[in-house]
């Protein structure tokens, strides 16, 4: 342990130089531009209040809907079906609209592709079955079928044989 001078001095209480060294932390935030006001040559005051929400007017009156209260009365498009699923050859589109709307109905690969447009116009309000023959359209595999209304989208999958 004699060649070791460091360890010794450690035992013995001794500290290195580089630990007598303590560093001077400022919590002061000073200015250091040259022009700067003078009602900031002592340093800027920071006051930090923190946030304590009260329980019981946190919201105010406010009222916030969960999605479980929404009814089916709010939506545009509803009861959407996809038939049959397997597809061979044609594809039967049922849906029910609450008022006539632009309807746009599409084929979409697994990676968000368009593959073909089926449908692009103006539907009337009510229950609403449109077939679609896709024999020559797409190849087989998964597909997604997306029915968009305004800014209302559902996306059904497929499978095409």
């Amino acid at each position: 342990m004699a060649g070791n001078t460091y360890a010794y001095k450690i035992l013995q209480g001794v500290r290195p130089d580089s630990s007598k060294i303590k560093a001077k932390i400022s919590i002061k935030i000073t200015d250091t531009r040259l022009n700067k006001p003078a009602y900031l040559k002592n340093g800027v005051k920071v006051n930090f209040i923190p946030f304590k929400p009260a329980k019981d007017n946190f919201f105010g009156n406010t009222k916030i809907m969960s999605a479980s209260k929404l009814g089916d009365n709010d939506k545009v498009l509803n009861n959407v079906k996809v038939y049959p699923n397997p597809i061979s050859d044609q594809l039967n589109l049922s849906f029910s609209m609450s008022k006539d709307a632009n309807v746009i109905v599409k084929i979409m690969d697994v990676l968000g592709n368009e593959i073909t447009t089926l449908l692009s116009e103006r539907v009337a309000a009510g229950d609403q079955t449109k077939p679609f023959i896709i024999a020559s359209r797409i190849t087989s595999g998964f597909y997604f079928i997306r029915v968009s209304v305004g800014s209302e989208i559902i996306t059904k999958r497929i499978s095409v044989l």
